[in-house]
């Protein structure tokens, strides 16, 4: 035999898919390709599944049970808004949300939790409810890989998945804001404005990307002007080009359209129907106090009427934001890292704080960029915070004597990790983005289309 032909019989047997080094290579070219994004979703699969046998009540809970139940699930690190509130708003007599009873999350939220509540029992409730959930982590982890597989581990890895991906429905929304987000990333701005809209919808959280989307947008069609002030006229007998400032005037016009189209298309109904147990969700929240908030535990906000309190915030997070837009619209950062820095404004500054809210400032420091050493802080102050909710809430319900020496010797202690680290992460972040001040106009790539044609 030739040497080329023992040359091509070694190819083919190399080739031999039960070859070891053969699938070991597929295998890796598969976790590289198209596909890369399965296993960060299985690991952030894994963590919701824990999560969900941790959680889910046993075959002989009934909802006539749960107020028990829920008071052993604190002492074991177990406790779930989900099940609380399927009692607490009779979620099995099927009442129709925001018509025949007030809930309150924005609409989005409460269909979700009305459509579950149609699984036979606690568990099938539960168990809906987490399947749910669980497909909306899949679908963030798709979403952030799609934009760097380096944020879809971070965020599969996080062992604050485990508490918090079933804790509440906050899941749902930080999907559908990822999704507004990858829409808007891939110029698809009509798209773009529903699925933030959505997100908004289900809480109110995502309206602040959707904010500074639309303000660089806006900032994009100013440059445009400007740039088309500076072009001479052309030449005679020739077509001149649609001005940039006109594609970029539409895709503000798509993404905000399509935003307010599916606000009306959500909203209208129930407005229409019972206007008040619909705006029960904000009139809950204008009135809800709560002393967890940095300007309470430094005490300067200590003995304020709520609607002070709320005025303080309200100028404090506007002039915040206001400078954010103003740095959006001259391209010193990109909606991205304005959102991010401006919610985890809000949350260090707001009167209530749940400790779920940690999963929002990690995603959205995932969408910014922030450096790595944020998302440390971040998780142990997320996981600390369960621990002290837990035990709060244990020792209060059972009346216990330690109370008073853990409201004084370790309740603060956490409140002081929990906002210090949200304020070094926020100030990092801050740094890092002034640092690449004057590369982002480099890193940016343009939204535009010559066309303005994206949807």
């Amino acid at each position: 035999m030739g040497a080329g032909a023992r040359g091509d019989a070694e190819e083919r047997e190399a080739a031999i898919p039960g070859d070891g080094v053969t699938v070991l290579h597929r295998f890796e070219a598969f976790l590289r390709g198209s596909y890369g994004w399965v296993a960060p979703a299985l690991a952030a699969g894994g963590w919701t599944l824990w999560s969900y046998l941790r959680l889910r009540p046993p075959r002989s809970v009934t909802a006539h049970h749960l107020a028990a139940y829920e008071r052993w699930s604190w002492h074991h690190l177990s406790y779930s808004d989900v099940l609380h509130l399927y009692r607490v708003h009779a979620l099995y007599n099927h009442a129709a949300p925001y018509i025949h009873t007030a809930i309150e999350y924005p609409v989005l939220t409460g269909l979700f939790m009305w459509v579950a509540a149609w699984f036979p029992g606690v568990q099938g409730y539960f168990a809906a409810s987490a399947a749910g959930l669980g497909i909306c982590v899949i679908v963030s982890v798709w979403l952030l890989y799609r934009s760097a597989p380096r944020r879809a581990w971070i965020f599969a890895l996080s062992p604050l998945l485990v508490f918090y991906a079933l804790l509440n429905w906050d899941m749902l929304a930080i999907a559908l804001m990822l999704l507004g987000w990858d829409a808007y990333r891939r110029r698809r701005y009509l798209l773009a404005g529903v699925w933030l809209s959505a997100g908004t919808f289900a809480k109110l959280f995502p309206a602040v990307l959707l904010l500074f989307c639309a303000a660089e947008l806006w900032g994009e069609e100013r440059s445009a002007q400007t740039r088309k002030g500076r072009v001479a006229a052309p030449a005679a007998g020739r077509v001149a080009a649609p001005p940039e400032g006109s594609a970029a005037r539409r895709n503000l016009v798509r993404l905000l359209g399509g935003s307010v189209a599916f606000a009306a298309v959500v909203n209208l109904p129930f407005v229409a129907l019972n206007p008040v147990k619909w705006g029960d969700f904000y009139s809950f929240n204008a009135t809800r106090h709560d002393t967890s908030g940095i300007l309470y535990e430094l005490h300067i906000v200590s003995g304020w009427p709520i609607a002070g309190f709320d005025a303080l915030i309200a100028v404090l997070v506007g002039g915040f934001a206001a400078f954010f837009i103003w740095r959006v619209l001259h391209r010193r950062a990109t909606a991205e890292v304005a959102a991010a820095a401006t919610f985890t404004f809000f949350i260090l500054l707001n009167k209530t704080f749940s400790p779920q809210y940690m999963v929002w400032i990690l995603v959205f420091g995932l969408m910014a960029g922030w450096p790595g050493w944020t998302y440390a802080g971040i998780m142990v102050a997320g996981l600390v915070d369960f621990v002290d909710a837990s035990i709060t809430f244990t020792l209060i319900q059972s009346y216990s004597r330690a109370w008073s020496w853990y409201w004084t010797e370790v309740y603060h202690l956490n409140l002081a990790l929990r906002n210090s680290s949200i304020a070094v992460a926020l100030a990092g972040a801050l740094w890092d983005s002034r640092s690449q001040r004057c590369r982002l106009p480099r890193l940016q790539t343009s939204r535009l289309r010559s066309s303005g044609s994206e949807d």
